[in-house]
């Protein structure tokens, strides 16, 4: 037991004092948490969507170059099937 200027201070006292303290001290850090974790979803949202925006920009011009590939290739096997057609067998009578 204290004492302070005629007030008596108990140890149950100032447990319970203390733990007012914690309980609201855990509110406020709660509460400070709560919107961290928005502002965090926020910031996910925005990185996915510059994510989707980089990927765009990367994959757009690889599909441009698959396309030529494809159209070279395309190109290719028509211009053999068009030296097979010209190419004539000669049978022997």
């Amino acid at each position: 037991m204290f004492e302070f200027s005629q007030i008596t201070v108990t140890m149950e006292g100032l447990l319970s004092v203390l733990y007012a303290v914690v309980a609201v001290m855990i509110i406020i850090v709660l509460y400070h948490l709560l919107f961290i974790v928005v502002d965090l979803r926020k910031i996910m949202k925005r990185m996915e969507d510059t994510t989707a925006q980089v990927e765009a920009m990367i994959l757009k011009p690889l599909a441009i170059i698959d396309e030529a590939f494809q159209w070279v290739m395309d190109h290719m096997k028509h211009a053999k099937k068009k030296k097979q057609k010209k190419d004539f067998d000669v049978e022997e009578v």
